[in-house]
């Protein structure tokens, strides 16, 4: 063995007494057999000491997911496959601090056995080498993210669509368990979008800005990020949804679109302590881009809904029928679930119109519209069809619920007041339910019912009949839809 070099680093570097001495300039020499090192100041940095250095517990130094890492590293050298290795490991200090360390190791010497004796390392600290290019890398996540968002919004009109990239960009860049879409309606924030929530759970929840102390108010008044991080204790006034997961931290980000508050985005999480100033920029950059998607898409929404819409009756019109309705009649056959449909009609309404005005007349079909309305459930779909008749599509409904449906309105119709002396007329209701196949539609479900309908005028009137196929041999019978 050649020991110029281990005598020429001893000579240089080595106390005998001490058994190693401390160098400022970022190089660490190692004499194995000795136990004997020249220790950077870096390793002083950390709180390691040459006897931590050469301990058995010396691998707990390094990060448990960077240890199989290093030791295999340290394998290749020991084992004299090569006399140079270079790796970038995770070190824990000894008050916790996580270290990043680029090590750079050279064999010096070995002994007979190709055992390392003398070997150096070039030890640099990279911890803010790597953090700047972690923060690097997340801003060009955010960016990157924050492009896809912009495109596949500004491709969207649909609010529920447009709900759903949002939330989703969001949780790319901001870690939340759950978060909630908020407009803002007469000082009231109501719950338009959410995730993580059961949507029963958020229907109908209403978050009032005044005369409360919640850091939704906070965030709409000052139209700026908030932070709660200990939500509990820091607001008295904070609504929490039922049964659902308690907040500890929120993050609320106010949508503003041309000056004015539109809504909010909050963002929970069951962490205390968890958002911080890095979240709120984030949320800052993207809050303006959200508030004018938000807002277009709810213009876009009331658009279609006011086409959809019947204007003297407020409830859907023929159009509705050809798209809401239809998507209810497809949700239907996918689900394999029945669909009950009601054709409604109001008895003598000719001689309504005539004998009473068709002022009046109008004011009688808002009132039955309305009363029909207020006796079905929320996901009933009803249509004014024409004229005096009215549509009525119940998702998941059997022909004998929707005949006690449709018995329901037939009984109550005639009871509602349309002025202070006068109620409104009986009605005749045509019933019809199944199961859509492969082949049926919509209309053809209509067919059945208005024929339904016209058995229930040729008895008399005030009446409710469900389809049954002998109608089909009735050559008298008419249908409004082929």
């Amino acid at each position: 063995m050649d020991e110029k070099p281990y005598q020429l680093f001893s000579a240089m570097f080595l106390n005998p007494t001490a058994g190693g001495i401390l160098s400022e300039n970022g190089f660490t020499v190692i004499n194995q057999p000795e136990e004997q090192a020249i220790l950077s100041a870096i390793w002083q940095n950390l709180g390691v000491g040459k006897a931590e250095f050469f301990s058995k517990d010396r691998i707990s130094l390094i990060h448990p997911e960077d240890r199989e890492a290093f030791l295999a590293l340290k394998e290749r050298l020991d084992s004299g496959a090569t006399d140079k290795e270079k790796g970038q490991f995770r070190f824990i200090s000894k008050d916790g601090r996580i270290v990043w360390l680029e090590l750079s190791f050279r064999i010096i010497s070995r002994d007979e056995q190709k055992k390392p004796i003398l070997y150096s390392i070039h030890d640099t600290n990279i911890t803010e080498l790597i953090a700047a290019r972690d923060e690097i890398r997340e801003r060009l996540v955010e960016i990157e993210s924050l492009k896809e968002l912009l495109v596949s919004i500004n491709q969207s009109l649909d609010f529920n669509e447009t709900m759903s990239k949002v939330i989703s960009y969001l949780h790319r860049v901001i870690p939340f368990d759950s978060a909630t879409v908020q407009g803002l309606d007469e000082g009231i924030l109501h719950i338009v979008g959410s995730y993580g929530y059961p949507e029963s759970a958020v229907d109908g929840f209403t978050f009032p800005i005044k005369g409360m102390d919640n850091p939704s108010a906070r965030a709409v008044s000052s139209r700026r990020p908030i932070i709660c991080n200990d939500v509990q204790n820091e607001f008295k006034g904070f609504k929490q949804v039922e049964n659902t997961p308690l907040i500890k931290s929120w993050l609320g980000i106010p949508l503003v679109y041309e000056g004015r508050a539109v809504g909010l985005l909050a963002l929970d999480s069951s962490q205390p302590n968890f958002y911080n100033e890095h979240h709120v920029r984030i949320a800052s950059n993207v809050a303006d881009h959200i508030s004018i998607a938000v807002e277009h898409a709810r213009l876009h929404t009331q658009v279609k809904e006011e086409v959809r819409t019947d204007k003297l009756t407020g409830v859907a019109n023929r159009y509705g029928l050809e798209t809401l309705g239809q998507d209810l009649f497809e949700k239907a056959r996918d689900l394999d679930q029945p669909i009950g449909v009601l054709m409604i009609d109001i008895d003598h309404f000719k001689e309504v119109n005539d004998r009473d005005g068709h002022s009046y007349g109008d004011q009688v079909l808002r009132v039955i519209a309305k009363g029909i309305a207020h006796s079905l459930r929320t996901n009933d779909y009803l249509v004014r069809f024409g004229g005096e008749e009215f549509v009525t599509i119940l998702p998941n409904t059997s022909t004998r619920e929707a005949f006690v449906v449709a018995e329901r309105l037939r009984q109550s119709i005639p009871q509602i007041k349309v002025d202070a002396t006068s109620t409104c007329p009986t009605i005749s209701i045509g019933v019809f339910s199944g199961v859509p196949g492969a082949q049926d539609s919509l209309h053809e479900f209509i067919r059945k019912t208005d024929l339904a309908l016209y058995d229930a005028k040729q008895a008399g009137r005030d009446k409710s009949r469900v389809w049954n196929p002998s109608l089909e041999l009735d050559g008298n019978a008419r249908t409004h839809v082929t």
